[in-house]
């Protein structure tokens, strides 16, 4: 992160990417809902561009060069996943830019909102929902993006809508992102279960709050990523549930030895590059290093490593069970089964 005219850079990115991205943001109104605004990211498989690098702000003027992700190039033509990511409590639509942007590289359209009432500044400033408000929210805010996604939208360009498949709608989110894709996989909060949910990935998952019968309904084949250190979202309290009531075939669980609560998210690139930014606010440098001690123990792999290894096992799980390319999927599980610190469950 940085004030202009000296830009930050996210660095690398999280692998080496496979295709040009590019990045859009849209605007996505939802008349049932008072009018409620989503500001929306979306992360896509691109032509090849002169573009300059997409720029992440992430407080007013404070902001950093992607990893890779170009700014609005054309999508390439194809047809690819739509993958639909929900950010965590206190988080925000590019909280997550590294994974996203390597997911579209690997040949997925991503999309993230912010959701209203659980957004960052909500919480800095004092503005958050309650719990139930927020679940409501959650879902309904999945419904009006899904529908402004595969329906056509006018907010949403045309070479990104033309390059999605409609059959191959996945359901992904970290924390309390995690609990909305499974309460709209699901239905839940009086908003129905979305029909074309396809497969649903879990980082940290927050489900402590869903009943036994409301996971039962969670039919779509499900990837759920465990950090071995989370205190937040413990796999006791939220993760060996769902990995015992989850009907969907197949069902994977990837455990993380060393991880922490964080471990999918930007927040550790966020902790970094705030020491260079020296007029940046102590409430937020506060934030930012005590929220990134969360993502790896002190002894652990780098975040960037662990980072990838959750994309490696999302692409290799979206590979098998979307039919993307199943024999591929399941030679990249049994590498990871194979790497230590990593403990991957299948059945």
């Amino acid at each position: 992160m940085t004030r202009r005219p000296s830009p930050l850079t996210a660095g690398p990115p999280l692998e080496t990417p496979m295709r040009p991205v590019g990045r859009r943001t849209i605007a996505l109104v939802d008349p049932r809902r008072d009018g409620r605004s989503l500001a929306v990211d979306v992360w896509y498989p691109a032509m090849p561009s002169d573009a300059p690098r997409s720029r992440y702000e992430v407080f007013p003027g404070v902001a950093f060069d992607a990893a890779w992700a170009q700014h609005e190039p054309v999508a390439h033509p194809g047809e690819y996943p739509l993958v639909l990511f929900s950010h965590g409590r206190t988080g925000l639509r590019m909280s997550y830019s590294m994974c996203c942007e390597a997911l579209a590289a690997r040949g997925a359209v991503v999309v993230s909102a912010d959701h209203p009432g659980d957004a960052l500044f909500d919480w800095l400033t004092g503005r958050q929902s309650d719990d139930r408000t927020n679940e409501v929210d959650r879902v309904a805010d999945a419904h009006l993006v899904l529908h402004a996604l595969l329906h056509a939208d006018p907010a949403v360009p045309v070479d990104i809508a033309n390059a999605i498949r409609h059959d191959q709608v996945v359901l992904a989110g970290h924390s309390y992102g995690a609990y909305t894709a499974f309460a709209t996989a699901a239905g839940a909060r009086g908003v129905e279960a979305h029909p074309a949910v396809r497969a649903i990935v879990g980082f940290q998952a927050y489900t402590r709050t869903m009943s036994d019968s409301l996971l039962g309904r969670v039919v779509a084949p499900t990837l759920l990523v465990v950090s071995e250190l989370d205190t937040v979202t413990p796999a006791a309290v939220d993760a060996d549930r769902p990995w015992a009531l989850l009907r969907g075939h197949p069902v994977w669980r990837l455990d993380l030895a060393g991880a922490g609560h964080q471990a999918i998210s930007d927040i550790a690139l966020y902790a970094e590059l705030a020491e260079h930014v020296p007029d940046l606010p102590q409430l937020v440098r506060d934030y930012l290093i005590s929220t990134a001690a969360g993502s790896v123990g002190p002894h652990a792999r780098p975040w960037r490593t662990v980072a990838a290894a959750q994309v490696e096992a999302t692409w290799a799980f979206l590979s098998i069970v979307l039919g993307i390319d199943p024999d591929d999927g399941a030679a990249a599980a049994d590498r990871l089964e194979g790497t230590p610190g990593l403990t991957l469950r299948r059945r």
